[in-house]
């Protein structure tokens, strides 16, 4: 398979923050290939915003393929305004798969909003309140107290990033677990992630994953 970045690829930068010290993270695209580990890249943007960056700082480029999550680390090179703000960056290394294919499970307790069919032939959703208990780019373990049987399809609403992504799921695993606080996990996988949602995933997982290894919980 070729692992290889291609042209119209969503991006997550990662860069550190010249203040904090922090690692920041934004989003952007692939708009050219220039060959010798020269791209084009636009603009990165995080939270709405255009996040200029300096020719010369260093970063890192994350990307999505089919059997994994790529990265390499990059240097900017340029940068342009106009109606679409671009960069261009140069490789500083191969990428590295830095993800299995089934992802990396965060392990985390989110409000999820489950819209579901009570019945098989209802033609109206319900809806209930449930939480994670862990989450990834390809899907999520719910704790419920109503039960969805496998193969039925749903609907979650979860607030990350300071908004609410809507996301299509199926049930592929049902387990009763009777104890106090819920009574039914489910495994849910997710159904026609677009691209820009997988990366917004990615990035909060990433994120989240960083914080819990500088406080030494991972």
């Amino acid at each position: 398979m070729d692992n290889r970045i291609k042209i119209g690829d969503k991006l997550c930068i990662v860069m550190k923050s010249r203040t904090s010290g922090k690692e920041r993270m934004s989003v952007s695209q692939l708009l050219e290939d220039c060959g010798g580990g020269e791209y084009i890249i636009s603009t990165p943007i995080s939270k709405g915003r255009l996040i200029p960056i300096r020719p010369g700082t260093e970063i890192k480029l994350i990307y999505y393929r089919k059997n994994g999550i790529f990265s390499f680390g990059a240097k900017v090179t340029e940068r342009k305004g106009g109606r679409l703000p671009t960069m261009k960056v140069q490789a500083l290394s191969a990428p590295q798969r830095t993800q299995r294919r089934d992802y990396y499970r965060l392990e985390a307790v989110l409000s999820v909003k489950v819209y579901y069919r009570p019945e098989p032939e209802s033609s109206e959703l319900a809806v209930m309140e449930c939480v994670t208990l862990d989450i990834s780019a390809g899907g999520l373990k719910l704790a419920s107290d109503v039960n969805i049987e496998e193969d039925e399809h749903i609907i979650c609403e979860i607030n990350i990033l300071d908004k609410v992504l809507s996301i299509n799921g199926k049930v592929i695993r049902n387990l009763a677990v009777y104890n106090q606080e819920y009574e039914y996990e489910l495994g849910v996988q997710f159904v026609g992630l677009n691209e820009k949602t997988r990366i917004e995933l990615i990035s909060f997982i990433f994120e989240e994953e960083r914080k819990l290894k500088r406080k030494g919980l991972i």
